[in-house]
């Protein structure tokens, strides 16, 4: 299997960048907002992470929202953007109303921009998608919380292409290259909260990673599929492939709604020091 998916990784670096443009917008309806301070009161005991976790979190001055994480592991592990916890030493995962769940975060040996965040608990885990149904071309979809709220993109595959590093010390990483083809309506701004993110193929199986936005290309780049095999390739849970529901560009909002309400998908924040 590890050697499969480094011959793959070989050979999607390879990949020809596709530089034509997807004219199309593909926009999903507003999402609803996550659940109030007496919703959550209710209903906290029945997320799937220990009632001892689940903490009150500060007032909006003394936190800060970071990005979005998604589960790897129904025992709590995430894959977390190091961007969206970077200097950060209270991270937390935002299940709602004044509520949260703090996590500690694990390096993975040989991952630069991903950290495992740790939970008591967690949604269910997204499958992988398989590689060989990765080509440009495919429709890729992408929830989370974009501008700090819910939200979710949808974009088709051109390639990949390397993106050079932004801090001194940092590595250039091949990526894969997406063309834009719609978003939630409300969201204002650059998709760059994203980060972290699952992309999602329309079998609901994760591609990749959100890394950011070029929103005056009109392109969103994610880590290629080796890197989230590396990372979801976890000692108590084997990556499956097998598919769920069908996504599609008329209700992938929808989709993305069950998946953050499923703890799924979650947002990532930091209480600031």
């Amino acid at each position: 299997m590890k050697l499969d998916w480094l011959l793959y990784l070989a050979a999607v670096t390879g990949i020809v960048v596709v530089t034509t443009n997807w004219h199309e917008t593909s926009d999903a309806p507003p999402a609803p907002p996550q659940p109030g301070v007496g919703e959550m009161a209710l209903f906290a005991n029945f997320t799937p992470f220990s009632a001892s976790s689940i903490i009150n979190l500060p007032v909006d001055d003394q936190k800060v929202m970071t990005g979005t994480a998604f589960s790897v592991s129904q025992v709590g592990e995430w894959i977390v953007s190091r961007d969206a916890v970077q200097g950060c030493t209270h991270p937390f995962l935002n299940i709602g109303g004044n509520l949260g769940v703090p996590f500690k975060v694990r390096e993975v040996k040989g991952i630069d921009n991903y950290v495992i965040g740790m939970t008591d608990g967690a949604g269910k885990p997204l499958p992988l998608a398989d590689p060989r149904t990765i080509k440009p071309g495919i429709r890729g979809f992408m929830p989370g919380f974009p501008g700090g709220n819910p939200g979710e993109a949808t974009a088709r595959l051109i390639g990949t292409t390397v993106l050079e590093k932004r801090k001194r010390g940092g590595h250039n990483e091949v990526v894969l290259a997406w063309a834009q083809a719609g978003r939630t309506v409300d969201i204002k701004g650059d998709l760059n909260s994203l980060r972290g993110a699952p992309v999602i193929d329309d079998n609901s199986r994760a591609v990749g990673i959100v890394i950011r936005e070029a929103p005056r290309r009109g392109r969103i780049y994610t880590s290629v599929p080796a890197t989230l095999f590396a990372l979801g390739n976890l000692p108590d849970r084997r990556p499956d492939f097998e598919s769920e529901v069908t996504v599609t560009k008329r209700n992938y909002g929808i989709v993305a709604d069950t998946l953050r309400r499923e703890y799924r998908v979650a947002q990532v924040g930091c209480i600031k020091s």
